[in-house]
């Protein structure tokens, strides 16, 4: 293209020379013909190589769609054989009983997994996350094509060269500060108008039963909601089922964790007088020791917030001070002194 411009250009500058110089008009003429047939050559070949990368085009995309094919066909035939093994074993499970013989059951907890190796969803489920040490009870919805959480008082920053974000959990009446790597700024349209929101996404480690991932979040002010964390299709896509008839299907993975219910939950504790974070409170009081001195059991300064784990306090003997008293646990044991060795009376080698 470059070289077509180039000539066009060669070919006004020299009509302008001839009609300056008055040169003959049949020579004009043979010189603009001349010109006018490599323009056409160079139109070819430009043309040519249009026609060449359509082709090859074309065959990366062939390509790339027969190998989603190959794709798609392996893992059904794969998810074939699983469910046609699976039936084999479990009929010789069946036969082996009925015979009155015992055999090894498997281990496919179809409650929980399909036959083909899906993950089993209620309509909500446990979802740990790693970054705030947080299980979250979390609404599954199909509907939803990203995952989402609850984010409050959200903060950029870098460390080590990275772009972190940091924000709040404001659910159940408690604060949780989450930090995170950023993703990108993710442009939504609300339903309400045609205005468009910024909203941030986030990498997080979630666990779900016995499923670990890093998933992409949406930071949404989900306070006034019902649940703090949607789990959208980003995450299900060939991972889960659905059954929304079901609730908890999976099991709590980290039961030492903070726990956030959904709304309506938390309002029937609160009234009830139950508290469900009553152990993590406990132990997360007892990780704090050493930030408030106390005494200890026998009166002493304690390094810890509970006397009862505190060292007893030890007194260094004193010289000048004979009656001085040990601490109680060395009271416990008892001082041996050398013994002192005899002198031997002297033998006369007369």
């Amino acid at each position: 293209m470059h070289k077509l411009v180039s000539i066009t250009a060669a070919s006004i500058m020299f009509c302008c020379s001839c009609a300056v110089y008055g040169l003959d008009t049949e020579l004009l003429s043979d010189r603009i013909i001349s010109l006018s047939g490599t323009i056409e050559s160079i139109n070819g070949e430009l043309n040519a190589q249009r026609a060449e990368i359509s082709s090859i085009k074309g065959k990366i995309d062939a390509y790339q769609k027969n190998q989603n094919v190959i794709k798609k066909q392996l893992l059904d035939e794969l998810k074939n054989m699983q469910r046609q093994n699976q039936f084999i074993y479990d009929t010789l499970i069946a036969e082996r009983e009925n015979s009155g013989g015992k055999m090894l059951k498997p281990l496919n907890n179809y409650s929980l997994v399909t036959p083909d190796g899906k993950m089993i969803l209620g309509a909500r489920e446990y979802v740990y996350c790693k970054e705030p040490n947080t299980t979250i009870v979390a609404r599954i919805d199909t509907g939803a094509s990203t995952s989402s959480i609850s984010a409050n008082d959200i903060e950029e920053f870098e460390r080590n060269g990275k772009k972190m974000v940091r924000f709040n959990i404001k659910h159940n009446d408690r604060v949780v500060t989450v930090e995170a790597p950023f993703v990108r700024d993710t442009r939504l349209r609300q339903s309400s108008t045609d205005e468009f929101s910024y909203r941030k996404v986030v990498k997080l480690n979630i666990k779900i039963g016995g499923y670990s991932t890093e998933a992409e979040f949406t930071l949404v002010d989900r306070s006034l909601m019902q649940y703090a964390l949607l789990i959208g299709r980003n995450i299900l896509t060939d991972v889960a089922v659905v059954d929304v008839g079901r609730q908890y299907v999976q099991q709590r993975s980290n039961k030492n964790s903070l726990l956030l219910v959904s709304l309506d939950d938390h309002l029937e504790n609160v009234k009830n007088g139950v508290n469900i974070n009553a152990e993590y409170d406990k132990a997360t009081e007892k990780k704090q020791s050493g930030e408030t001195a106390t005494l200890a059991r026998d009166g002493t300064d304690s390094i810890g917030s509970n006397p009862y784990e505190a060292l007893p306090h030890v007194v260094k003997e004193s010289k000048h001070n004979d009656n001085e008293q040990d601490s109680p646990r060395l009271n416990n044991t008892k001082e041996t002194k050398p013994e002192k060795i005899k002198n031997k009376p002297k033998t006369d080698n007369k």
